[in-house]
């Protein structure tokens, strides 16, 4: 199956299907990578936080360069910086860009590659800072550069999602197989409804069906639609994605901005440095070679700050810096940190319900008044929901915008723990690592809680009901986040947006062998097109919340700008801001 089709039975015509103009490759110091798919026709590049590609680097101009692509290939051209682009060594203007050729702003180097992108999901052995040099090498940060200047729907139903180009003057509708957007599901007409272009927006209009259209959760007859409308057709869920350029990121008049709807920023899994006096010891690749042992929860890690750097563990973790999303709501937006921007750094070895206990102090003590909106990502996710549920969050918290949340669990994070029991011969990093996570609270609250392990025998495998798969001293913490699940529940007494990613590579099933005891010795995954290369969007997508679909990678979803255009969005909503 080809990266950008979606399989599974209910799907629909009409798909956008994104071109792929060629990759920008990052090099960054310390051998790390940063790998932009582009995607779009115009992409920009620059240091301000609107940017299609962000560089944070200082010799790096707001507005540096722009890059254009169509079906010629894609040109360079330097948008005035003080600094200059240059390709291969020689100041440019304006040049097409050839596969291999280097390009350098401030001082940023980056390649420009075509092709396929080589996958880096295979294991690499580390037992050494060469092998962590060689490791690295390997393996990128990625992030999809998608196409913002054609208005788009985003269709979500039970087995799939994927998303329609509005660049024609009419969308049909419905259950026949002769319409523009095909949706063979229950409750959808033979004809069901239209969307027009009506000058530089679009109305849709409901075609006297059996169960009518829905925007909002109103039936309409017709509707202009606004950026962010969901519309209901059925069990199908489509999300209305208005044109928009980077300007479109940021607001227009700051000083003349009303009292601004307080936010709380909360990263995800090994999102917050953690210290040990004054040694930083995540993340700190060097130090962690060494010292790995020091991740373990017998040793107490205190945080401090929210991650600002990109982080790429290679066999582990991913991320792009949780700063960069507090950078544009300050920068963008006009919010102020320890204001009315709260950014709540946390141990996220710990359990998650710990940490919701701390978060609930920390908004406690913040002088903002009520309510207050959380933006959180991945594990936050889970922290925030147990916060709100359980912990008296609700009278506090207005609106949860949940970023890839694991509200379900995530197979992939079986995998991690089953690769640490020896079943895969690892290097000394790996191993140390996979030991040192197994003691934490919080990798057993992130395994799947549905249906999606399963046996040789085919037979499905409980892996929070069943403790026999894991080794003793384990079964404790497996028992602690079966309470917290069962504690936590599957929806959300505030009104929540869930902001899921799909269409990447993921792994959605397990399977495991075990041998007589129960013990398991093997492990494979089962990866479809249908997530955001961590967890799968029927995890991340809540039942009873709002959705935005993204076609993003999991590590760098905060910081994507379909993702800033929806937080603007949930943000501004009925404060009067000019935007």
């Amino acid at each position: 199956m080809d990266d950008h089709e979606l399989g599974g039975s209910g799907s629909g015509s009409g798909a956008l299907v994104p071109g792929n103009y060629g990759r920008l490759v990052l090099l960054m110091p310390g051998s790390r990578r940063e790998e932009f798919t582009l995607s779009k026709s115009r992409v920009t590049v620059g240091r301000s936080s609107i940017a299609d590609i962000v560089v944070r680097d200082p010799k790096v101009s707001r507005r540096h360069a722009l890059i254009e692509c169509n079906a010629e290939g894609c040109t360079v051209i330097d948008a005035g910086s003080p600094n200059g682009t240059w390709i291969n060594g020689v100041r440019v203007e304006r040049r097409l860009l050839r596969p291999g050729d280097t390009v350098a702003m401030g001082g940023v180097t980056a390649v420009f590659e075509t092709g396929v992108s080589e996958s880096d999901d295979q294991r690499t052995r580390i037992d050494s800072d060469a092998d962590m040099d060689v490791a690295l090498s390997q393996v990128s940060l990625k992030m999809e550069v998608q196409e913002t200047d054609t208005a788009r729907l985003a269709v979500h139903v039970a087995d799939k999602t994927w998303e329609v180009a509005l660049d024609r003057e009419t969308l049909a509708i419905g259950r026949s197989p002769d319409n523009d957007l095909v949706l063979d599901r229950p409750g959808v007409s033979r004809r069901h409804a239209r969307i027009e272009r009506r000058g530089e927006g679009f109305l849709i209009q409901d075609l006297n069906s059996g169960n009518g259209t829905l925007v909002g959760g109103v039936k309409i007859d017709k509707h202009l639609l606004a950026d962010g409308d969901a519309i209901r057709i059925g069990d199908a869920r489509l999300i209305y994605k208005a044109v928009f350029s980077g300007e479109d990121l940021t607001i227009v008049d700051q000083a003349q901005k009303p009292a601004r709807r307080p936010v709380v920023v909360i990263p995800g899994l090994g999102g917050s440095k953690l210290w040990r006096g004054s040694q930083l010891v995540w993340p700190n690749l060097r130090h962690l070679l060494a010292h790995v042992e020091e991740l373990a929860m017998s040793n107490e890690l205190e945080p401090r700050g929210l991650l600002d750097e990109v982080v790429i563990i290679p066999n582990f973790i991913k991320l792009q810096q949780y700063g960069a999303l507090s950078d544009y709501l300050v920068e963008e937006l006009g919010y102020e940190r320890g204001r009315d921007l709260l950014e709540f750094a946390y141990d996220s070895r710990q359990d998650a319900r710990v940490t919701a206990r701390k978060l609930g102090a920390a908004i406690e003590g913040w002088k903002v008044t009520a309510p207050i909106t959380i933006l959180a990502h991945s594990l936050g996710c889970l922290v925030s929901r147990y916060y709100v549920e359980r912990l008296g969050g609700a009278k506090k918290v207005g609106r949860l915008v949940l970023m890839g949340g694991p509200h379900a669990g995530a197979p992939e994070t079986l995998v991690t723990m089953m690769e640490g029991m020896n079943i895969t011969p690892l290097g000394l990093l790996d191993r140390k690592f996979r030991e040192a996570m197994a003691t934490w609270p919080s990798t057993y609250q992130l395994l799947p809680n549905y249906p999606s392990v399963f046996t040789a025998a085919g037979t499905d495998l409980d892996v929070l009901a069943n403790n026999n798969w894991l080794p003793e001293p384990s079964r404790g913490l497996l028992a602690a986040a079966r309470e917290f699940r069962a504690e936590l529940g599957t929806r959300s007494s505030v009104p929540t947006v869930c902001i899921f990613g799909y269409g990447l590579k993921t792994a959605t099933r397990i399977r495991i062998e075990c041998d007589p005891l129960g013990l398991c010795r093997r492990v494979g995954a089962v990866y479809e097109m249908a997530g955001d290369g961590t967890v799968p969007e029927s995890s991340a997508c809540m039942e009873g919340t709002e959705i935005h679909p993204v076609r993003q990678h999991h590590g760098v979803m905060f910081v994507d700008n379909d993702v800033k255009k929806r937080l603007k969005l949930e943000l501004t909503r009925d404060l009067g801001v000019r935007v």
